[in-house]
């Protein structure tokens, strides 16, 4: 029996022009036309949109806040609704500049982008190294993405299906339009490493929660989180190095940026718990002058360690009842 092939189908289906996705190929139109709007006011018009947006989307902001006061128990009231409305705000700048990615030429878009640490990717690219981009949940994660493709490094990366078939292909599209490779999640690793080991890089989301048996506990800005421990079992399987990156949306100089750190050293060790541990603080270091950008609306802090039942469940029965 042939085994179906993991990369994403990126073939356009005739369904897809079906009347309950015209919706979505109006969003799609806009995103496209919003392209080519002068970056100021498209970002401008985005922010209009924030305290609405705050006041209409209360589970989100319920778990966005909940996610703030756990990560930085210091702060106020006020000071956690200050992030919350800030992240919020890149959020929507970055959203509505999404169709820039399809619509804009490479030289344009890596125009749009200042890097920060550029010697420590050089360094791995002239030892001829394989690179595993180790990357968080930010609003700007796709664009940083596509940028590292636009410079020509081969790269693949795994995605999770979007409800909406036609969104779903048309991000997908988008991710591999500089000859990404984009793999079904549900493909499992197997092909990653392959794709690895053949001299290929990988694009690494660490941080969701993927449940208490996949998963060790270990802090996360202080916080017992369920961490999923593949990074270091990746690295000893395709001898990779592990590059922390973030990419942002900087708001007040309407670009984008990309974080990156020195490769992680000694990584992995015979602990790999202190491995897992290892990588959280190195997102942690990432979001320190950056936290705004997190996408704190994701379930991080789910699974707990003393009780089946989710972190945000409670808050959401409460808001679903009101």
């Amino acid at each position: 029996m042939a085994v179906a092939d993991p990369v994403y189908d990126l073939t356009f289906k005739r369904h897809y022009l079906h009347p309950k996705y015209w919706l979505t190929w109006l969003a799609i139109a806009a995103l496209w036309l919003l392209a080519w709007l002068p970056v100021r006011a498209r970002d401008a018009l985005a922010g209009i949109f924030t305290s609405l947006l705050m006041r209409l989307a209360k589970k989100p902001c319920y778990i966005a806040r909940t996610n703030i006061k756990l990560c930085f128990p210091k702060l106020t009231a006020s000071q956690v609704d200050a992030m919350l409305a800030h992240s919020i705000r890149a959020g929507l700048m970055t959203f509505i500049s999404y169709g820039e990615w399809t619509a804009r030429s490479k030289r344009y878009l890596q125009g749009r982008f200042k890097v920060h640490g550029q010697e420590h990717l050089d360094a791995c690219l002239a030892a001829d190294e394989k690179i595993i981009f180790m990357i968080p949940h930010t609003w700007a994660i796709d664009a940083g993405g596509l940028y590292l493709t636009s410079l020509g490094l081969p790269m693949c990366t795994m995605m999770h299906s979007a409800k909406n078939e036609v969104f779903d292909w048309f991000i997908n599209r988008q991710r591999a339009r500089f000859n990404g490779i984009v793999y079904e999640r549900d493909a499992g690793i197997k092909a990653v490493i392959k794709t690895i080991r053949s001299g290929k890089h990988f694009f690494y989301l660490p941080d969701q929660d993927h449940g208490r048996e996949a998963s060790l506990f270990v802090p996360f800005f202080g916080e017992p989180k369920a961490t999923l421990p593949a990074l270091s079992k990746l690295v000893k399987l395709t001898g990779a190095k592990v590059i922390p990156v973030l990419s942002v949306y900087n708001t007040k100089l309407h670009r984008y940026e990309l974080v990156m750190r020195p490769a992680m050293a000694p990584y992995p060790t015979s602990d790999i718990t202190a491995d897992t541990r290892a990588m959280n603080a190195e997102i942690e270091a990432l979001l320190t002058e950056w936290p705004e950008q997190y996408m704190w609306f994701l379930k991080y802090f789910q699974t707990q360690v003393d009780t089946e039942e989710g972190r945000y469940e409670a808050g959401i029965r409460a808001i679903r009842k009101r």
